[in-house]
């Protein structure tokens, strides 16, 4: 069978960029567009902590923490001064909408509200917050590697790209974790929400690989 980096992936087109997820995994891969390294997941063995690295600029671009007590959070170290926020202050549920099914939620970012849902046309969609019509990204399956993860992203939503990254594998985890329990008829440890993936982890630079998660 042919690797992922033996294959030819599709060119992009100059409406959308569609990012390739190197294996079936929303915690640990790396994110390839028109064939070249673009992002890596990393998550602990633990599975409290996922950082997402922009591999051209060779830094933590944003770090999600699962806590057993209090909210999860989020950090984008290149805003807010480096500051954490409640993940449920930045995806937050909709109760009621005149342009969303529910449930959904709606992603808060500077460039204004958008809302992720999950229905028969999309596994998960991210619409403008007035607009149901036409996704600005989407989930779709690449036919290989078998069952790969691909993020199609429209040019409308690049200003916003890791907004859309980072909530997407936070969703995607909450979704397969969501078909895990169904399939074993019971709930699972609240820590599982992020679990380390049994096929490895992505190929990081060294001084890009958080001290926390370094290999000594």
């Amino acid at each position: 069978m042919e690797s992922f980096l033996e294959l030819e992936l599709p060119p992009t087109s100059s409406k959308s960029r569609s990012y390739y997820f190197d294996r079936n995994s929303a915690i640990n891969a790396t994110l390839y567009c028109n064939g070249q390294p673009s992002y890596t997941i990393m998550t602990n063995k633990s599975g409290t902590r996922t950082d997402v690295c922009d591999i051209a600029t060779q830094s933590v671009v944003a770090t999600i923490k699962r806590r057993e007590v209090f909210a999860d959070t989020i950090k984008f170290p290149a805003r807010n001064n480096g500051a954490s926020v409640a993940i449920n202050k930045w995806l937050r549920p909709i109760t009621h909408s005149p342009y969303h099914a529910e449930p959904s939620i709606l992603l808060v970012t500077d460039v204004g509200n958008f809302v992720w849902e999950s229905d028969a046309a999309h596994r998960l969609a991210l619409y403008a917050e007035e607009d149901h019509h036409v996704p600005v990204a989407f989930f779709s399956r690449n036919k290989q590697p078998q069952d790969a993860i691909v993020l199609v992203v429209k040019s409308s939503a690049e200003e916003m790209v890791e907004d859309v990254i980072v909530s997407f594998i936070i969703l995607e985890q909450r979704l397969r974790m969501k078909e895990k329990r169904r399939q074993n008829g019971m709930m699972p440890p609240r820590h599982t929400f992020f679990t380390s993936c049994a096929s490895g982890r992505p190929l990081l630079a060294p001084h890009c690989i958080p001290t926390h998660l370094r290999v000594i």
